[in-house]
């Protein structure tokens, strides 16, 4: 029997996962090149581990899950962050609301990681 989902601890084997220098470049480059949606697909690599394992349907299902979150939410804070960078070098006020931007980027996909153990469990 499939075990219960923890969003923490899907978020902390989604953390370490993407601590990996060469896959987190890999990773970011398919978001930026295809569109990839990294937390999506770091979790679905997770939920195989817990038994969970999402095939092609639940794959379009999650993304059509979490497609308005990431589109209105997430997409807009990292394109924030990323056009900060430039402005923020060398100031620091800058860049403290620049990693103020970041922590909520990394808040929205901690909750779109929460969205996906919800959908998930009720499966």
């Amino acid at each position: 029997m499939p075990r219960t989902l923890h969003p923490d601890a899907a978020w902390a084997a989604i953390g370490a996962l993407y601590a990996d220098p060469a896959l987190q470049r890999t990773l970011l480059q398919r978001q930026d090149d295809e569109g990839l949606d990294v937390v999506l697909h770091l979790f679905a690599h997770w939920a195989t581990t817990q038994g969970h394992p999402l095939d092609d349907a639940a794959l379009a299902e999650a993304r059509t899950l979490v497609a308005p979150w990431r589109n209105e939410v997430i997409a807009p804070l990292r394109a924030l962050r990323r056009s900060m960078k430039p402005i923020a070098a060398g100031a620091a006020r800058i860049e403290a609301v620049r990693d103020q931007v970041k922590a909520a980027e990394l808040a929205a996909e901690r909750a779109q990681v929460h969205m996906l153990c919800d959908w998930l469990q009720a499966r």
